[in-house]
């Protein structure tokens, strides 16, 4: 870990895409606020800070095929790989700019406004106040009049605990010999044992000893990059507002839409109480307050384009959503909130299941089932919270790259076989990307080049695929492969990953 950055570099981050960074899922919860997003059926700019290794930028580049795509990062090996993927899958609407913060936000002074969409995961609670200063500088000279950005961060209260373990881990580190992992490990297993032996602070923060144990359990590379860097913090919303205020940027609401209705994100004794509040700052710390918020994924507008009323109706009829694979056929379900479960009507979300099964359908026909008459003003929050728990993902309008998307997908399923950890497959009916764990990556890889191939063939070929790269020991192939054909294959069919 370079001594002059402060910021790890001797480990690359690891591969990962977030569907809040999509320009499709900003405007589908831009809508349901009531405001109008960049016209994403024209052509549109998109640009992202803190790329890492580039995944999350193939993914939106090839599943956009109208928009072009700008990733920044300071890590030299993050930008080689991201170029090397986007030559590899042939994504000419993608580039990669390698420089730091400050040299971004010299660009963004001396060019102007260029993006309709600009996106950062995380990084903002990993960098120094001057690297801050420096993108809040790129998002007000970049992003364009009516333009999205969307900012993700560790936030307080919920992450209050973790500034006196970071900063052990960090001082630890800086005598522990090894890597960036290694001295990760080093600092993690003295903390567990202080845990253990009763330290004071872990009787006193549960959550510490809890995040612990999640950590044994996560990508040691995103941890050290999350733990290990010199200028960690956990931010205060009130004041991540005042700042992008001073940029020309207005507060919208959360990229997670469950986290824009009250009335299922808090409990419900609070309610009265945010009523009292007038301010948009004092009432977001309320929220992080009541949910002990551990992490935000806002969304700010460079002036805030309100949709009139019939707009906004005809905004949210327009909109078509399909089901994803394994959501469920029919009757209630229930929601795992930060509030505890919540039970989902059977005759509110029953229906909306039923339709749904049988294929995209838009909010105009979702209204116009006989079984939700009575409850059209429920349909876009159920769509929202079914959005949010992974069930249903809005269509893309208009054009979509089927080939850009198997292109990327076929480099993405031979890294599978290179012992590479994608995760993700691009999905071009959603403008976006899917989960997918190894077998499916490499079940994938086999039917695009013999796309009739099913049943025992494909599970052989998988299962000699997987032993030639050292994979024999997945566990419960057979059957992973059987739900894999019977759940997750016909969907990916249905949205242009293979032909149906």
């Amino acid at each position: 870990m370079p001594q002059d950055t402060g910021y790890v570099l001797d480990v690359p981050y690891p591969h990962h895409f977030q569907r809040e960074s999509t320009p499709l899922w900003l405007s589908f919860v831009a809508t349901a606020l009531g405001v109008a997003a960049p016209d994403i059926t024209r052509p549109y700019s998109w640009c992202e800070l803190g790329c890492g290794q580039g995944l999350g930028a193939a993914l939106n580049a090839a599943a956009n095929p109208r928009g072009r795509f700008v990733a920044a990062d300071f890590n030299p090996r993050h930008i080689a790989h991201g170029r090397e993927l986007a030559q590899a899958a042939g994504l000419d609407n993608l580039e990669f700019v390698e420089a730091d913060f400050a040299s971004l936000a010299g660009m963004a002074e001396a060019q102007g406004a260029q993006y309709d969409f600009i996106v950062l995961s995380g990084v903002y609670s990993w960098i120094s106040a001057s690297d801050r200063e420096a993108l809040r500088r790129c998002v007000r000279h970049w992003l364009k009049p009516g333009g999205i950005l969307y900012l993700g961060y560790m936030c307080q209260p919920g992450m209050a605990f973790l500034s006196a373990l970071q900063r052990f881990l960090r001082c630890h580190g800086e005598s522990a010999p090894g890597d960036s992992l290694a001295r990760l490990q080093a600092g993690l297993g003295l903390l567990g044992r202080m845990a253990q032996g009763g330290a004071g602070f872990f009787r006193e923060q549960p959550a510490a000893a809890s995040y612990l144990a999640a950590g044994r359990r996560e990508d040691p590379r995103q941890l050290a990059h999350e733990l290990l860097n010199a200028h960690w913090e956990s931010l205060h919303v009130a004041e991540v507002m005042e700042a992008l205020s001073a940029c020309g940027c207005d507060y919208l609401g959360s990229a997670t839409p469950l986290e824009n209705i009250d009335a299922l994100s808090l409990p419900g004794n609070l309610l009265p109480l945010l009523q009292e509040l007038r301010t948009p700052a004092e009432r977001e710390t309320f929220k992080d307050l009541a949910r002990n918020q551990s992490e935000r994924r806002d969304l700010y507008q460079r002036g805030v384009r309100r949709l009139d009323e019939q707009a906004h109706r005809q905004a949210l009829l327009d909109q078509v959503l399909t089901a994803l694979p394994g959501a469920p056929q029919g009757g209630g379900i229930v929601f795992d909130t930060r509030i505890g479960p919540l039970q989902g009507q059977a005759g509110l979300f029953g229906p909306l299941f039923e339709a749904l099964a049988t294929g995209p359908r838009s909010f105009a026909e979702l209204a116009r089932l006989p079984a939700l008459q009575g409850q059209t003003g429920l349909i876009s929050p159920a769509l929202q919270m079914l959005a949010w728990a992974g069930h249903v993902h809005p269509l893309l309008p208009g054009q979509v790259a089927v080939e850009r998307c198997r292109s990327l997908n076929r480099v993405l399923c031979e890294g599978a076989l290179q012992g590479i950890d994608y995760g993700y497959l691009a999905a071009p009916s959603l403008g976006s990307a899917l989960a997918a764990d190894r077998l499916q990556r490499v079940a994938l890889r086999v039917l695009l080049d013999y796309p009739g191939i099913s049943g025992r063939l494909l599970h052989e070929t998988v299962r000699t695929l997987l032993a030639d790269a050292g994979g024999a020991g997945e566990a419960d192939l057979e059957r992973r492969l059987r739900d894999f054909e019977a759940v997750v294959l016909p969907r990916w069919r249905q949205l242009g990953m293979l032909d149906a």
